[in-house]
């Protein structure tokens, strides 16, 4: 049994949240994708990494088990416009999300069992990129760019219905990716991202700052199928701050691997992407899957 511990908060970004040639937007061009994400818990891990089963009050044992399942509607538009600045391609990103969120928990104690169920749909909070720059060379990519989480998804402290984190985040991203042929069919790519945040809502609380390493390769086996797997860890590298901050000394952290695998219907201008992703090796957080099944259209 693990001892019930949190640092309290977590961050907006993800890992593994972009397949590995993705971090790099193309020259010119106007993308649409549209994806649904599903997400459900494996475990609750506490800050030493073992599954959190219940606790301890008043020498009376409380068994705990909880689920947490989500369900996102993700549409994402990326704009190029053709221009350069200091020679780099310039890229926007916007990705507004619509979704449910639902908690089950099962509380067994002093002879009784409580069941407690929350179910909430609504807009969550959403992402924008409005600095996006790439270079390329032969065998080359480089990318940075920031973006920033705006609150738009509802927020209360204490809810059970809340749809939004309750704060700003900030991310500062670096990607770059090597091609052996130049002709980009084969791609390794590795980026790393700084995401720091705002006051949450309500509360004397600054959630920590999180970094995140995402590793990938990709391959095109033909014009119009392409797969490749994924990695990452993300690890908290600053304490929450504020009164109402809970043990902010302790840092969360999460590691992850993904396959996918997208198909062209009409060479690069409508295909179809699916992909797979675990969460492992999980402190102070909640561990699990996520399944995503996408459209891309490019005009």
């Amino acid at each position: 049994m693990g001892a019930v511990s949190s640092g309290g908060e977590i961050g907006h970004q993800g890992g593994g949240s972009f397949n590995p040639g993705d971090y790099f937007a193309p020259p010119k061009g106007f993308i649409v994708a549209f994806y649904g994400n599903y997400y459900n818990t494996l475990a609750l891990r506490d800050a030493a990494g073992d599954k959190i089963t219940g606790f301890d009050i008043l020498g009376q044992r409380i068994d705990l088990d909880i689920d947490v399942e989500s369900f996102q509607v993700i549409p994402m538009i990326i704009w190029s416009p053709g221009i350069k600045f200091l020679g780099a391609d310039v890229s926007s990103l916007w990705m507004p999300i619509y979704g449910q969120s639902s908690i089950a928990a099962n509380v067994s104690a002093f002879g009784r069992r409580i069941q407690i169920e929350e179910d909430v749909w609504g807009f969550q909070d959403s992402y924008a990129q409005p600095v996006w720059l790439t270079w390329r060379t032969a065998h080359w990519d480089f990318s940075t760019s920031y973006g920033f989480w705006a609150p738009t998804g509802s927020y209360e402290p204490d809810a059970l219905d809340n749809t939004g984190a309750g704060f700003w985040s900030h991310l500062f991203r670096a990607s770059t990716a090597w091609s052996p042929d130049g002709k980009r069919g084969t791609l390794f790519s590795a980026s790393i991202a700084y995401e720091f945040n705002g006051d949450k809502k309500g509360m004397d609380l600054t959630p920590g700052a999180h970094l995140t390493l995402d590793l990938g390769v990709k391959h095109s086996f033909t014009e119009r199928f392409e797969a490749g797997v994924y990695g990452f860890g993300q690890w908290q590298v600053t304490d929450d701050k504020g009164r109402d901050a809970v043990n902010p000394g302790t840092h969360d952290r999460v590691y992850g691997a993904g396959v996918y695998a997208s198909y062209w219907f009409v060479p690069q201008k409508f295909g179809i992407l699916a992909r797979q992703t675990i969460e492992f090796g999980a402190r102070d957080r909640f561990e699990g899957s996520s399944s995503a099944l996408g459209f891309n259209i490019v005009f």
